[in-house]
């Protein structure tokens, strides 16, 4: 029987291009140990790429790392009857997603510096979009907690992990998004050596969660070569290592703060 067709959609290019190379690198993977389980095409996340995917004759499509992206696609592939599996961003149902609630980050963000026993956070924010629109976020959920803006507490920094170094200033607790799945985390822990910094990340990495999503549907197409639509879907999340909702999100999965040499399973804790 002819090998069913996959779509896989990254980002090849600009500010996500890690998470796109963080994908390719598990596709390389599950290609070597799953060889007969599917055809892999890879395509570029543009505007386009949604209707040329639909009009492919995939069995299925995985990828986007551009939240906003994956959500203006979706429709796009329901209305094809194509499964469609996130591992870095949410869109909604039908589509499976591995990734964190990022609606939760700035409260979590918040409770870290509650939990650090201040009264005052400060933000430092990178220029691009998400990042401003999560400061702005971060500040809103500080008001209501009732922490007041200054550098006598806790400052979070909220901006890619590369950036870290252009950012930090003073010498109190630095609360700030990673992810240890990264190239960048290693800029990150370089930066941070000499900081007291809390790793504000998911359970899950980019690293798991691409791994997460490209060996449940290889599992699932190799064992039944012929499932496409809701069934392809359903068979997918049977397949999952981690458990999803019926709203195809990770059952329990959320943010954790750890110190930063804690926030990668495989760096050593200091």
């Amino acid at each position: 029987m002819t090998r069913p067709s996959v779509a896989v959609v990254a980002p090849l290019s600009g500010p996500r291009t890690a998470w796109g190379a963080a994908l390719l690198d598990q596709l390389e993977m599950i290609r070597a140990a799953r060889p007969d389980a599917a055809e892999w095409h890879v395509h570029n996340e543009t505007p386009e790429a949604a209707r040329t995917v639909a009009d492919g004759g995939y069995a299925a499509v995985v990828g986007h790392a551009d939240a906003e992206g994956a959500r203006r696609a979706l429709p796009v592939y329901r209305a094809a009857g194509l499964p469609c599996l996130l591992p870095f961003v949410r869109a909604g149902a039908p589509a499976l997603s591995w990734a964190p609630d990022d609606d939760a980050l700035a409260r979590v963000i918040v409770e870290g510096a509650l939990a650090l026993g201040v009264r005052e956070l400060a933000v430092a924010q990178d220029e691009e979009p998400a990042w401003a629109a999560l400061g702005l976020a971060v500040a809103e959920e500080a008001g209501k907690a009732g922490l007041t803006p200054g550098p006598g507490g806790v400052l979070a920094v909220l901006a890619p992990q590369d950036r870290f170094a252009r950012l930090a200033r003073g010498t109190g607790p630095v609360l700030t998004p990673t992810d240890c799945g990264l190239a960048s985390f290693a800029q990150l822990c370089h930066a941070a050596s000499d900081r007291d910094v809390w790793a504000v990340h998911p359970r899950m990495c980019t690293v798991h969660r691409a791994r997460a999503a490209v060996t449940a549907l290889a599992q699932a197409l190799a064992e039944a070569p012929a499932l496409r639509g809701t069934a392809l879907t359903d068979a997918v999340r049977a397949c999952s290592g981690a458990l999803l909702t019926a709203e195809g999100t990770p059952l329990g999965d959320g943010w954790l703060i750890s110190r930063l040499p804690w926030a990668c399973p495989a760096r050593s804790p200091l």
